[in-house]
Parts: C-alpha cells; sequence; structure tokens
C-alpha cells in the first residue's frame, strides 16, 4: 500500500523539504505541502488541511515541529477523525523524511509495519546526529581510528 505524503510547517519549511526531496530523489509533484505562513491564517490552514485529510485516507504528515500551530491543527484533525491509516510525524530530520519516503515508494510500508518502521528509522535517525566543533581536542589517534 502507497501512503500519501504531505508537510506541514511554518513559513515556507514545507516548500523547503520538497525542494530537497526533488534535488536528491527527483520527486516530482507526488508531495502535498502546507505552509502557515503570513499570507495563511490559522482558519485558513486548519480548513485546507481538513479538506485534504477527507479526501486522502491513507497518508503520512510530516511536521516541522511537535507543539507548533501546524503540528497541533493537523494532529487534532486526524485524532478526531475515524481514518485508521493517517499519521503525523514532526520533528523529524531529513534523513527520517527521506527514507521513509523512499520506503514509501517501493511499497514497503504496511498497516501491519508503519509504526515499527517510523520507530526505527527515527531511531537510525538520531544515532546519524552528530556535533562537529570547530575546534576539537581529540586525540590524533582517535582521528585516525575513525572516531571523528
Amino acid at each position: 500500500m502507497k501512503y500519501d505524503v504531505c508537510i506541514v510547517g511554518h513559513g515556507d519549511f514545507p516548500d523547503g523539504v520538497e525542494s530537497a526531496m526533488q534535488l536528491l530523489v527527483g520527486c516530482q509533484g507526488d508531495i502535498t505541502r502546507f505552509n502557515l505562513n503570513k499570507e495563511t491564517t490559522h482558519e485558513q490552514f486548519h480548513d485546507d488541511v481538513k479538506k485534504y485529510l477527507a479526501t486522502h485516507s491513507n497518508v503520512i504528515v510530516f511536521a516541522d515541529m511537535t507543539g507548533g500551530a501546524p503540528y497541533q491543527i493537523t494532529a487534532e484533525i486526524i485524532l478526531n477523525s475515524s481514518a485508521k491509516n493517517q499519521y503525523i510525524l514532526s520533528s523529524v530530520s531529513m534523513n527520517v523524511v527521506l527514507d521513509i519516503y523512499l520506503k514509501n515508494s517501493m511499497d514497503q510500508l504496511t498497516p501491519d509495519n508503519i509504526v515499527e518502521t517510523f520507530e526505527h528509522v527515527i531511531a537510525e535517525s538520531n544515532a546519524l546526529t552528530m556535533i562537529t566543533p570547530s575546534e576539537t581536542n581529540f586525540e590524533e589517534d582517535k582521528i585516525e581510528e575513525g572516531y571523528i
């Protein structure tokens, strides 16, 4: 089963994620975006997302940040609907969006494995998170061993 993919967020965040996805994997027009920006009221955003979700029963929504208005509005709509295959993932990295998008396009997501897949992909992405300081105090041998 393929899921529709949607991105919600502040400003032009959704447009930026889609732009990056086009660059990385060449997706063209198969990601729906809802920007909550200075041209869009909360009410209009709510109405647009509600209409979209009413006509897309199998959907993965990526939100820019947990607790932000785009997340809150979308989560409320999903929680109040009777749809069984609508999910919202928030505060995820580009790694997560890309991985889930590709798994979805290769029909690797099913209602039986989707939550477990989300959890696995998020854990893998978190493990890739790094800090690279401008100055290091690491020992030379650790650099040679591949720790940095």
